[in-house]
């Protein structure tokens, strides 16, 4: 029978983690991750996570400090930094110019939202409200983006033993489009609402919906992909992706919004 009590290392990572998350000084937090990820094994952070998940952490964060923890510990010349010797045609590069499309569409979306918001007069036909039509036709790259990530992508890390970093996204990903199709259901409905139910569903969803988002992109831009690029240290791999997401497609560039 496996080990489950917590050792020595469970509980010195499970503190380190703990310090990760109050952002204590990065160059220590650092130096402590090099030095403790000599001595433990996936068996400890798996018992590590679980410690602080039992304490009430919930289990996203704690996904997180995991992966932050990780991608701490790994060479300075690592990382980050390695986005920038990709190819350019590159699977990654390319996901990366769709956040950066998604992050555009977002702050379109807030600022369409504050302006119904305040609006004396709505209509179907009101400027505001196409534009909240054509934004929200414009981020249906999401879908599209989400489904060669956990299709094409995430297979591939969980096969290099990153499953619980994919269970994180995943996860997002399901608010993601709980949100999104939420806000399809709002704006196909204004005709059956009254205008003041329709701005209050429409900030509601908004106010949720775009911190979620922003929060999965950096997730992704700044851990899940890091990760990827080391944990996938096989270029064979990255090149039957590309051909997977050649053949799917990728998001266009959206036009301007007027």
């Amino acid at each position: 029978m496996a080990d489950t009590h917590p050792s020595a290392m469970t509980w010195a990572l499970a503190g380190l983690l703990k310090r990760i998350s109050q952002e204590e000084e990065l160059e220590v937090l650092r130096d402590e991750a090099i030095q403790l990820s000599k001595s433990v094994n996936r068996a400890d952070i798996a018992k590590a996570e679980q410690a602080l998940i039992d304490e009430g952490y919930p289990g996203r964060m704690v996904r997180r400090l995991s992966a932050m923890f990780t991608l701490m510990a790994l060479p300075r010349d690592n990382g980050v930094s390695s986005f920038g010797k990709l190819s350019e045609d590159h699977i990654l590069r390319k996901i990366k110019v769709e956040h950066d499309l998604m992050g555009c569409c977002l702050a379109d979306l807030n600022e369409v939202a504050q302006t119904i918001r305040n609006v004396d007069r709505l209509t179907d036909v009101s400027s505001e409200f196409r534009d909240l039509g054509y934004i929200l036709g414009q981020l249906s790259i999401v879908k599209e983006h989400i489904d060669r990530e956990e299709d094409i992508v995430f297979p591939y890390l969980r096969r290099f033993g990153w499953a619980r970093l994919c269970l994180s996204a995943r996860d997002e990903h399901y608010e993601i489009r709980t949100g999104f199709k939420n806000l399809l259901a709002l704006v196909t409905s204004f005709n059956e609402m009254e205008v003041h139910d329709f701005k209050e569903g429409l900030t509601t969803i908004v106010q949720r919906l775009i911190p979620i988002m922003r929060e999965h992109l950096s997730f992704e831009n700044e851990l899940l992909y890091p990760i990827s690029i080391i944990a996938i240290d096989n270029t064979n791999v990255w090149q039957r992706m590309k051909a997977l997401s050649d053949e799917m497609g990728y998001c266009s560039v959206p036009g301007p919004l007027r």
